[in-house]
């Protein structure tokens, strides 16, 4: 289970988690955490969302909602849940909150579910599904999914080499040391190249655990659903890929998942 967090001035975190999501080699379920609003329906996958075959009326509020009751979470009961995803039909979504005041109607109990949800799917007997998770932005004190972060194997702060991402990353990176232990935190580096990955290594301290070129056209597929036929072949696609791969390598073991992919891939909502 990986989670992707950011300071404010959007440095490219939900792309980053759906150019990962595409390239990743292993049944996934996406889960849209951010509790300002979920981006990855209307944003990556606008075409869908426009065309009606994605909602925002099934996701994590209707999770929630429908376990208020619970007191012990199953897999079982967050898979009703979860959509296709058309361009990566090894993923399922969970989708985010409509709008940012829905999040009260979550709050933390309810947050303390989605994450105990997604644990149990990725810890299923025989075939636990891998977990890629966007929690927004942590800069502006508004309510922040910490059950979900502190679930989580590996959380990466997204950033970019540039002074103004750079300042907004650093209250964030303060904010997750004093809940999550150092060896769970990296970086994930957006539009930069090897060099400014070493530069934010040695400025925060912190490994980075993934690093994405700049390239704004191939961005906005992920950013903004463009159209793009040959993603895979670019640059972008291409590391992004590799970089889903050696991420899970780090974080995973290899599993055959069979007995989960029938529950996760029932019927597309």
């Amino acid at each position: 289970m990986i989670v992707l967090v950011s300071g404010k001035s959007a440095p490219g975190a939900t792309t980053t988690v759906a150019a990962l999501a595409h390239g990743w080699p292993a049944p996934l379920v996406l889960a849209d955490c951010d509790p300002h609003g979920g981006d990855l329906a209307t944003g990556w996958l606008s075409t869908w969302w426009l065309g009606g075959w994605l909602g925002l009326g099934v996701g994590v509020l209707s999770f929630v909602t429908a376990t208020r009751h619970t007191t012990t979470v199953t897999a079982d009961q967050l898979t009703g849940h979860l959509q296709a995803v058309p361009p990566a039909p090894h993923a399922r979504l969970l989708a985010g909150l409509a709008d940012p005041g829905q999040a009260s109607a979550v709050g933390e109990a309810g947050w303390r579910r989605v994450a105990a949800g997604l644990s149990a799917l990725a810890a299923v007997p025989r075939g636990g599904v891998d977990v890629l998770a966007d929690c927004g932005r942590l800069s502006d004190g508004a309510e922040v999914p910490w059950p979900v972060l502190e679930a989580a194997d590996l959380v990466l702060l997204a950033v970019r080499p540039v002074p103004r991402h750079i300042h907004a990353a650093q209250p964030a990176l303060t904010a997750l040391r004093q809940r999550i232990p150092g060896e769970r935190l990296g970086l994930a580096v957006c539009g930069t190249s090897a060099l400014g990955v070493r530069q934010l290594q040695g400025l925060f301290g912190v490994p980075a655990r993934v690093s994405l070129p700049e390239d704004a056209e191939a961005a906005r597929v992920f950013s903004d659903g463009a159209a793009h036929r040959k993603i895979a072949r670019t640059l972008f696609g291409r590391v992004a890929a590799r970089s889903a791969q050696r991420l899970r390598a780090t974080t995973t073991t290899a599993r055959s998942a069979p007995s989960t992919l029938a529950a996760v891939n029932g019927t597309p909502r």
